[in-house]
């Protein structure tokens, strides 16, 4: 029995011709067949003209979205952000930790402290519709960054962006993701810290944090004059980090079951890291019951200054007296867990001028490298810090490249006894 061909799933139909509305308007309509059934869309306009190229636009512009936001080349980018956070949060190959990364660099903090010039994607091009978000303007956008020297929060924008702009590829809104297209960002000019050259720094900045911590002025940093005393903490960071190579939110994340001084060799374990959660904790600051990565489950042998200023920091505790419910090494003084970019600003008062490249990560690269020189095993120093060989190797050792032996040819021609022609 003959009937009806059935339209193609993912096509339109004939537009209707527009007519006259009583209000004089023009309105026109056209049905869309999908998997979902048949759905119409309509647009008025003030002449048949001008009705007939809306719904054109709207033709275009339409995709079909089962149980997900309408995603457009008129969605704005911000909107395109949200969306991508709801997938993240979603999916679990992502952690709370990993979505509230993406979301801080997306949102204007709300945090009345928090600078307002601060660059997010919400106030620099989370106004621009999808269709306007070119490789060209992503790639200015992130060379302002750079510029600015906000180098890493460039970096950070383009992981986030090339996310977003997936999901508009995925969508069939665009066909290729635009930020495959920007260039790559420019070397710095300026020579790296924390490698061999600046090994002995080390005893000049634990000598200085202890001036800092008795009130002292250094290079950058006025004496001590009035207000809360300057917290000692940074004292033990300091010899904690470098004497195991722990990341810093591990080191707040450290417990005081964790530490075992003791012992006939003192150890301390790694059981946990800091995760930031939106709206949880000190800050949004909660502790992870485990580590970063699954290397980073280990036991550290502690050098000798590194068990004098635990056992400091812990009998510290116990005369203090501070309420400290989760049995933390560093907690903070209600007792939750230590926002670790508080922490931040007392260390860059302690580093002052001379010591201004020195960040936590750079004696954690320290450790890496002095474990690899002494012992010559990666893998030795990979253990140490938590991390896979690969990633010590590419991100940690400092290892300078040494050229072939050339000491017979550049002797012999010092010598007049090079090659006769």
């Amino acid at each position: 029995m003959g009937g009806r061909i059935p339209k193609p799933v993912g096509t339109f139909g004939k537009p209707t011709k527009p007519k006259r509305q009583r209000n004089g308007r023009w309105r026109t309509t056209v049905y869309y067949y999908g998997a979902a059934g048949r759905v119409q869309l309509e647009r008025v306009g003030a002449s048949a003209d001008d009705a007939r190229n809306r719904l054109a636009e709207a033709m275009r512009d339409h995709r079909e979205q089962l149980g997900y936001g309408q995603i457009t080349r008129t969605t704005k980018l911000i909107d395109l952000a949200a969306e991508l956070l709801v997938e993240m949060a979603n999916n679990d190959a992502y952690t709370e930790g990993n979505v509230e990364d993406y979301r801080r660099e997306v949102y204007v903090s709300t945090d009345r402290r928090a600078s307002k010039a601060t660059i997010k994607i919400e106030n620099s091009l989370g106004n621009l519709q999808i269709w306007q978000a070119t490789a060209g303007e992503i790639d200015r956008h992130l060379k302002r960054l750079v510029a600015l020297g906000l180098r890493r929060k460039a970096k950070q924008h383009k992981i986030v962006l090339r996310a977003m702009m997936q999901i508009a590829v995925r969508h069939g809104v665009l066909e290729t993701n635009p930020v495959d297209g920007v260039g790559s960002f420019l070397r710095r000019n300026n020579p790296a810290r924390g490698k061999v050259a600046d090994m002995g720094a080390l005893p000049q900045f634990r000598a200085q944090v202890r001036a800092w911590a008795r009130g002292e002025a250094v290079p950058g940093t006025p004496a001590y004059t009035s207000g809360p005393a300057r917290d000692w903490t940074v004292v033990w960071v300091v010899d904690l980090i470098t004497g195991t190579g722990m990341r810093p939110h591990e080191v707040f994340a450290v417990l005081l079951d964790d530490i075992g001084l003791d012992a006939t060799a003192p150890y301390l374990d790694v059981t946990g890291t800091l995760i930031e959660v939106k709206g949880a904790g000190a800050g949004g600051w909660v502790r992870k019951p485990a580590p970063k990565t699954d290397n980073g489950w280990r036991r550290i042998l502690l050098p000798d200054y590194t068990v004098a200023s635990l056992r400091e920091a812990i009998k510290d505790l116990e005369v203090v007296g501070q309420p400290n419910p989760m049995g933390l090494l560093f907690p903070a003084r209600n007792g939750s867990v230590r926002n670790p970019n508080n922490f931040g600003r007392t260390w860059r008062a302690a580093r002052g001028e001379n010591f201004a490249w020195v960040t936590p990560r750079t004696f954690r690269k320290g450790v890496a490298t002095a474990v690899d020189h002494a012992s010559g095993d990666p893998e030795r120093a990979a253990r140490q810090l938590g991390n896979t060989r690969e990633v010590a190797k590419t991100h940690y050792i400092d290892v300078p490249e040494t050229v072939p032996d050339n000491r017979a040819v550049l002797e012999a021609w010092a010598r007049g006894e090079g090659p006769k022609v």
